[in-house]
């Protein structure tokens, strides 16, 4: 009988999800054994809270994660029927952050509605070697928020393809600039051109939740250990950030005399 597992992981540890030597896969095979399917591969500096892999066996969550590499964490498992295909969720949920410059949010928000639907998204992806992969899903919900200096990209759909969101995020942000108009994206929902709209950058984002609809038994303590770890990296990158805003404040003083 297959499992599914919850996983979550600091993307910047990593290479990607797979497909590399430092990539996520195979320190999850390490301790997880044959991995027979997985719910969404994350390119490098991509983190997750609740990705998923699915194997063939059951294994204690705590021996689990006492294998597994430092940012990384198993937290939830469920039994799933044979022949379950982690990659036909009902949704994906992903959260895409970004320094607010001066975007006008209301023109981010114009854009991010033209690209809600059910479309043909080509302008929005890198085709990989596999001609095949369909290029037309269904995005459900796209929302725009600005919270003090950030912007909020919150992603809602049926299934993302590759570098997808991260072009979406470009696209809306380049909106918000006065780069491009929200009919300008709707020319390349309508007239797809590939390789036509570049990539924001991958550290901005998370995938929080992919759903199935099915019920996980949930192991709180490697969700407090993985809740610890992020708090403590965005407690020292909090500082970092406040250490280089105040130096370019100096330089700017300086600037002024």
């Amino acid at each position: 009988m297959p499992y599914l597992y919850r996983i979550a992981y600091d993307g910047t540890l990593f290479y990607g999800f797979t497909g590399h030597p430092n990539s996520l896969e195979p320190k999850l095979r390490a301790a997880l054994g044959e991995i027979l399917g997985r719910g969404s591969r994350t390119d490098p500096g991509v983190s997750a809270v609740a990705n998923v892999v699915m194997t063939s066996q059951r294994l204690h969550l705590g021996y689990v994660n006492s294998k597994l590499p430092r940012g990384v964490w198993a937290w939830g498992v469920a039994e799933v029927p044979e022949g379950f295909n982690p990659r036909r969720a009902k949704a994906r949920r992903y959260l895409y952050v970004a320094p607010h410059w001066g975007e006008d949010v209301e023109a981010m928000r114009e854009a991010a509605a033209v690209l809600v639907g059910t479309h043909d998204y080509s302008s929005f992806i890198k085709r990989r070697g596999d001609k095949a992969t369909p290029t037309v899903t269904t995005v459900y919900k796209i929302e725009v928020e600005q919270r003090g200096g950030l912007i909020y990209m919150m992603f809602v759909g049926r299934g993302f393809r590759n570098k997808m969101i991260r072009k979406m995020s470009w696209a809306i942000l380049a909106t918000g600039r006065g780069v491009l108009k929200a009919s300008d994206l709707r020319e390349l929902v309508e007239r797809p051109r590939p390789g036509a709209v570049p990539s924001a950058p991958a550290e901005g984002l998370v995938l929080l939740d992919i759903d199935y609809g099915i019920e996980f038994e949930v192991y709180h303590t490697a969700l407090r250990e993985a809740y610890t770890y992020f708090l403590r990296k965005y407690r020292a990158v909090e500082a970092h950030a406040a250490a280089l805003k105040a130096a370019g404040e100096a330089l700017a003083r300086l600037d002024v005399v």
